[in-house]
């Protein structure tokens, strides 16, 4: 145990940032399934057996976007075809269609349209979506605790009607991408489109709408981006005042455009930390609540009910090309993990035809599947929760790291129950690390290093076996 708490603390000392954990397993550790393994439905089904109260979160993946962020590796593609949106949504209504005894045989607790940039496609075909889901699942305007939808600052403004027709639907978040408030940085993220002007203006408008939640986001770590810079931001952003706020430490991947500039490093920066330091206070200071390590609301009204219920473990069903599904049987996709304009199309075709299975995923043993909720969870957990999913076969190597993590400061320990101190908040991604399972750890490194392998410019910029590629590697493996 003394080993552990070393080691966390040397962790916690150099600075190290991982990346945000918000899914276990990432979807690095996925690989091809056997076609014929795995059937949705009886993944489904065995799902229920490990839920007293079956409920569901319900996720909806549109790829397109009008220009790709550099600090981005989701599932997306460049498109602004409408007859493409047309036949992609009608594929994603059938898919939603051939779920329905999956949804119903659950309460439905939030629906969340992702992407990509779902406000590109136009009211019609929302209206399209909102209708079969009322087909399948006639009450969920009641049912329902959050609705929420990924937009652009630009999109917002270019058709603010079209967004205040949303509302209407049904709409009671919307995450609006804004990263930074400071011209250079926006730019060099990739959003010329939308400067500090219009990103201002979106703000404007989904306010003056009535929006019950609206959520935005900050990157800490751009080329170029200072400490006044990242204070700018935070208290500019402040006064703005949006009900829930994210800030992100930037983790650059070799499948990112930011990896083939020579601008970046996989590694993290330590200094980064004191930028957190200041964005925590200047946020609680408004008035805002820490609702995980990156994110904070306004008491009662802000947050981000679909990241917290799948935290504590409410399955989750993704529909649409690249969209992840996570059971605690199988956590899969329906794609690959590299996104392209021909996968879509394929999509669309198996759509129609009733022919989508799992293609690619991880198969969760009871030893992840405690690790799972270890990883996503600890801001409030109770262990007496995972016993009945075989917590005592590893209980030796979690009370190691909940020792360490103590030690260190990070938790608070009353009988069963864990939760983060601040500082917990603060290193919670290190901690999560720690619950990683060496299988896990290892698929990640050889999918990313794959990726660098097959990155020339990467390679060129960054070396042939670079360091920091993965989770935590300290200062003396570098």
């Amino acid at each position: 145990m003394n080993s552990l708490r070393t080691q966390l603390a040397e962790y916690i000392d150099q600075g190290v940032i991982p990346p945000y954990q918000y899914s276990y397993p990432p979807r690095s550790t996925y690989r091809p399934l056997d076609g014929d393994a795995f059937d949705i439905q009886e993944v489904w089904d065995r799902d229920l057996l490990h839920h007293r109260t079956p409920a569901l979160n319900l996720y909806l993946h549109v790829p397109f976007c009008k220009y790709k962020c550099g600090f981005c590796n989701l599932y997306t593609i460049i498109s602004t075809d409408q007859d493409v949106y047309d036949a992609y949504t009608d594929a994603l209504c059938t898919q939603i269609r051939d779920h329905a005894d999956i949804i119903r045989a659950r309460r439905l607790r939030t629906i969340y349209i992702g992407g990509g940039t779902p406000a590109l496609l136009s009211t019609r075909h929302f209206e399209q979506i909102f209708d079969t889901i009322t087909e399948v699942y006639p009450n969920w305007r009641s049912t329902t605790e959050e609705v929420a939808l990924e937009a652009t600052p630009d999109s917002i403004v270019a058709d603010p009607e079209g967004f205040g027709r949303l509302l209407r639907m049904g709409l009671t978040r919307a995450n609006i991408g804004i990263q930074s408030l400071v011209p250079k940085e926006i730019r060099e993220a990739g959003r010329g489109q939308a400067g500090e002007h219009v990103i201002r203006e979106a703000v404007r408008i989904v306010q003056e709408l009535g929006l019950p939640d609206l959520s935005t986001d900050l990157i800490m770590g751009f080329a170029g981006q200072t400490p006044e810079t990242w204070r700018h931001s935070v208290d500019e952003l402040a006064e703005l005042g949006p009900t829930t706020i994210s800030t992100y430490f930037l983790t650059v991947r070799p499948d990112a455009w930011f990896s083939k500039t020579g601008a970046y490093q996989y590694m993290w920066q330590p200094e980064l930390y004191e930028r957190y330091d200041y964005a925590r206070k200047v946020f609680t200071d408004h008035g805002y609540v820490q609702e995980g390590s990156v994110r904070y609301k306004k008491p009662g009204r802000g947050g981000y009910v679909q990241k917290v219920l799948t935290f504590q473990g409410v399955p989750l069903l993704g529909l649409g090309v690249g969209a992840r599904s996570y059971t605690s049987v199988l956590d899969y996709m329906t794609g690959s993990v590299k996104p392209s304009a021909a996968e879509v199309a394929d999509y669309i075709r198996r759509a129609k035809n009733h022919e989508l299975r799992p293609t690619t995923g991880f198969e969760l043993s009871d030893e992840e599947l405690v690790r799972k909720r270890l990883v996503l969870d600890t801001f409030d957990l109770s262990l007496g929760e995972l016993e009945h999913h075989g917590l005592d076969k590893i209980r030796g190597d979690v009370e190691a790291v909940l020792d360490a993590a103590e030690h260190n400061g990070l938790v608070h320990r009353f009988g069963d129950r864990v939760q983060l101190t601040p500082k917990g908040f603060k290193y919670r991604d290190v901690l999560s690390w720690m619950f990683y399972s060496d299988n896990v750890k290892g698929l990640d490194r050889e999918y990313y290093e794959g990726l660098h392998a097959a990155n020339q410019r990467a390679r060129k910029n960054m070396g042939a076996a670079p360091v920091r590629i993965t989770g935590i590697d300290l200062l003396d493996s570098a």
